[in-house]
């Protein structure tokens, strides 16, 4: 299939085209020099009916490209200027040779667009044949024959195998002209689409057409009101427009026989008897012959008998090896389409489905594509993906994430298929799919951690019971200003779900749990998150912060408030937006283990030393509220109580302080030389991140005093 653009003089395009156009619509797989070249032409078509067409080659991205355009101006746009749209169709060599001339195409193809109304949008290749109307017979040539009095006229624009430079001046509709362009065409059977032409050469110009229509000066110019009076042209292109013949036939020399001769030899007797009665004879037949001769040219002539001209039947077009050859080498384009933009993954997808379409034609380019596309898949790929994870908000947002990973695993199942070398690239392209997929997988939202215990109540195994835990007076403060930030006010209260989930590591997605209708309002004395009870029964969830008391209560059908004593849960809220904030009820900190980020999450500022947290993994750290503490980060092996203010940023003198101190330590829990060479050789080396594995991300008491560890990278 061809590669097509659109563009049109409207403001409403999909890509920035030359000045006062735009693209609105575009193959994905056409290069971008092909493209621009397309819309430095503009639309060359300056009245409000009618349409111009244009048939050159281009040369982009190291092909040669064969463009059909058409050109028209229908409508006028915002400014009441004529609203022109230009529509190209770009063929590459194999594809032009299964086709018919490209003046036939431009008549008898079914998918001209004379507007575009639609949004802006990339136009996708289909694998089926060309919609093209039923084809007419081009030789002879009929249409010259009905103008000019004769099809071997045809023969006008061709000479020795090539189309000749001409202009062709009052010329008949553009229809017309096409027929007449392609049935000239026709009689350079291969080399047809050679012919390059334009229907209107004073908007177009004819430097880069062959043949033109309209004045040009220093041109043959065929004026068309006078081609019935010229003389037709003469030669096997002339018969061959004219009969469809390409040959005249050739008359066989007549035998000649020689008569031996001898004067000298006597006549025989009967000669000499029968030589009177011979020469009376040969004078009868004479005169019989001179008469027959006189009557022959003196008389009527008979009709002429009509000469029947037989038109070779074509060779039959393989359309199945035609349309194979296209959609390989339309999938070969949209290769080295996605080679030039460093879109591996599809460059790769691509390649393997034209080897499945035509192995023979595919083979032929392997040592072009195939090569290219191992060495370099998995650092490109590896590379793109961890951009796309670094995007400001990327890992927030878990559809962006679940798509990321997604992407990731795609491109290991490729590259395995493919058979892409398995060395430090593919170690990082590994990497890169395992941190995506960590990211995927994890929930993240505005977290408030609390760390307190439970007082239940209950009543027996079978009895209701309750469970309340105190909030201290920061607490209560940061669930007053989430409160406020809700919209909730005295005469309005605002729509929640709640649901408590159990908590064993931060930032784990639960969708098994469901929530319960909720609403949050304010009163004059207290502020209120509460469930809607069911009938008989306290709420549910009930979060209450007030002057004299603050705290969050549960209430349940059955003990299980008991259960609360030595555990951890995540108190879930959902606004109607879908904006969600999340408590965690922290009575258990030896059940909490805290989440590996792994150390791929941390990286180090070369002109500082400086660690911290990578760009996709900061949602991750700072979705954590704190009260009462800090957090910051710690190498392995940090001594606590800490001074200095904790700080999710570590210095470099926070390592080397660490490291002399392990060196100098001894007893227990001092690490093995071993490995405190090695931590001091990183050091050295300037890799800080090495140095200091693993990390935590603690949070410090006011004392310095390491209360709770919430993330790890090892």
């Amino acid at each position: 299939m061809p590669l097509q653009l659109i563009f049109t003089s409207a403001p409403q395009g999909l890509v920035a085209g030359r000045s006062g156009f735009c693209t609105v619509a575009r193959h994905r797989a056409m290069p971008d020099r092909l493209a621009q070249l397309l819309e430095a032409i503009g639309t060359p078509h300056h009245q409000p009916t009618g349409e111009t067409f244009t048939f050159r080659t281009l040369e982009a991205s190291g092909k040669t490209w064969y463009v059909l355009s058409r050109f028209v101006a229908r409508g006028l746009d915002y400014t009441q200027r004529d609203n022109r749209l230009a529509h190209h169709l770009a063929f590459t060599q194999e594809e032009a040779m299964v086709l018919p001339p490209s003046a036939s195409f431009a008549l008898r193809w079914k998918g001209w667009r004379d507007e575009w109304s639609e949004t802006p949008t990339w136009l996708e290749g289909e694998d089926k044949p060309l919609p093209l109307a039923p084809p007419t017979p081009l030789i002879p040539a009929m249409a010259w024959r009905e103008l000019t009095g004769t099809g071997s006229k045809a023969a006008w624009l061709v000479e020795n195998s090539s189309a000749r430079t001409v202009t062709l001046t009052h010329a008949p509709e553009t229809a017309q002209v096409l027929r007449l362009f392609a049935e000239s065409a026709a009689l350079l059977t291969k080399a047809a689409w050679s012919a390059t032409f334009t229907t209107d050469a004073t908007i177009t110009g004819a430097e880069s057409f062959a043949w033109s229509i309209g004045p040009v000066s220093g041109r043959v110019e065929i004026d068309f009101s006078q081609a019935a009076n010229l003389p037709a042209p003469s030669g096997d292109f002339a018969r061959q427009a004219a009969m469809g013949v390409t040959s005249s036939n050739n008359t066989a020399a007549p035998k000649r026989t020689n008569v031996e001769k001898n004067s000298d030899a006597p006549a025989p007797r009967e000669a000499k008897s029968n030589y009177a009665l011979t020469i009376s004879l040969t004078l009868f037949f004479v005169a019989l012959a001179s008469w027959l001769g006189w009557r022959y040219f003196h008389a009527p002539a008979p009709a002429p008998t009509p000469v029947v001209v037989k038109i070779p039947t074509p060779p039959p077009i393989d359309t199945a090896k035609a349309d194979e050859i296209i959609r390989a080498n339309r999938a070969l384009n949209d290769v080295a389409s996605y080679l030039a933009r460093d879109d591996y993954v599809m460059a790769a997808k691509l390649w393997m489905q034209t080897c499945q379409i035509s192995p023979e034609f595919s083979r032929k380019y392997s040592d072009q594509h195939l090569p290219r596309i191992k060495s370099k898949y998995a650092a490109a790929t590896a590379q793109q993906l961890l951009a796309r994870l670094e995007i400001p908000g990327a890992t927030a947002d878990p559809k962006i994430a679940q798509e990321i990973a997604k992407e990731a695993l795609e491109a290991i199942s490729v590259g395995e298929k493919l058979g892409v070398t398995q060395d430090e690239g593919w170690k990082r392209l590994t990497e890169i799919t395992d941190r995506a997929q960590l990211v995927a997988s994890l929930d993240l939202r505005p977290t408030l951690v609390l760390i307190g215990e439970w007082v239940t109540a209950d009543m027996g195994a079978s009895s209701p019971s309750s469970a309340e835990f105190k909030l201290n007076p920061n607490a209560a403060e940061r669930l007053n200003q989430y409160i406020q930030s809700t919209g909730a006010t005295s005469a309005k209260s605002i729509d929640a779900r709640l649901r408590l989930l159990n908590l064993t590591s931060f930032h784990q997605r639960d969708t098994a749990t469901p929530f319960i209708r909720g609403e949050i309002r304010r009163g004059a004395q207290s502020n209120w998150i509460e469930s809607f009870p069911e009938p008989g029964r306290l709420p549910a969830i009930v979060i209450g912060v007030g002057t004299r008391n603050s705290s969050i209560a549960l209430n349940f059908k059955d003990n299980t408030a008991t259960q609360l004593k030595t555990s951890n849960r995540l108190l879930e809220i959902q606004l109607a937006s879908g904006e969600r904030f999340a408590i965690a009820l922290l009575a258990d900190l030896k059940n909490l283990k805290p989440l590996n980020l792994t150390l791929g999450a941390l990286q180090c500022e070369s002109s500082t030393g400086v660690v911290h947290a990578a760009p996709w993994a900061e949602p991750v750290v700072n979705c954590f509220i704190i009260v009462n503490a800090i957090p910051g980060l710690y190498p392995e092996g940090h001594e606590f109580p800490d001074r200095d203010l904790p700080s999710i940023r570590a210095t470099r003198s926070v390592l080397e302080t660490d490291i002399i101190r392990l060196e100098r330590k001894f007893g227990p829990g001092t690490p093995s030389n071993s490995i405190i060479m090695a931590r001091r050789e990183a050091l050295t080396a300037g890799d800080n991140v090495k140095a200091g594995a693993p990390w935590s991300l603690q949070t410090v008491d006011p004392k310095g005093d390491v209360i709770l560890s919430l993330l790890e990278f090892r």
